[in-house]
């Protein structure tokens, strides 16, 4: 009786740290998953009129932002450079471009640690260059952001547009042709 009753002890025991290892599993995975929304503002929150593509991390954990495609009106655009004639047209694009103070992050895949953001790009509105930035701000209702990333343990989410959930898919794939890299 003595040895069905520690035979019985030691297999609960092995059921139960089993079990215990699933959940400590599932708990640490839990507190790592990232959660990316991106978009384009025409403001910050101490309200500077400031014309941005910004991604977001309102997930816990660190997320790996592997992939980047920015289109104007449908049209895939590779750089800063391509978004502004695509929206502004060829020669008032070389024109403005003297006049927009451009700040941007050229990285091409970022990390982003979880509950922070990280500019793509911005473009500040100044006395020198209103006409122009509100001729972007407004245009801006017409570009649209997808982007893939994926957490410390490689589980990967694709966002196929602007306002739209992250879905869950194998791994992220860059398209050189179509990346965007300001």
């Amino acid at each position: 009786m003595i040895a069905v009753t520690a035979l019985v002890t030691s297999i609960s025991s092995i059921a139960l740290a089993i079990y215990h290892g699933h959940v400590m599993k599932m708990l640490v995975e839990a507190n790592s998953i990232p959660y990316m929304q991106g978009g384009f503002s025409t403001v910050t929150p101490d309200d500077k009129e400031v014309l941005s593509l910004d991604l977001l991390n309102r997930g816990v954990g660190p997320a790996h932002e592997e992939s980047l495609h920015v289109k104007v009106r449908g049209r895939d655009v590779r750089s800063l450079s391509e978004l502004i004639s695509a929206s502004l047209g060829a020669d008032p694009a070389a024109k403005a471009k003297g006049v927009l103070h451009l700040t941007w992050n050229r990285i091409p895949t970022r990390f982003i640690p979880g509950g922070q953001q990280q500019f793509v790009f911005r473009i500040p509105k100044t006395a020198e260059n209103s006409d122009v930035w509100t001729v972007l701000a407004k245009d801006s209702d017409r570009w649209d952001i997808e982007f893939c990333y994926c957490s410390v343990f490689q589980d990967c989410w694709q966002v196929p547009g602007k306002w739209q959930e992250p879905r869950h898919i194998k791994a992220c794939r860059r398209d050189e042709p179509r990346e965007f890299i300001p």
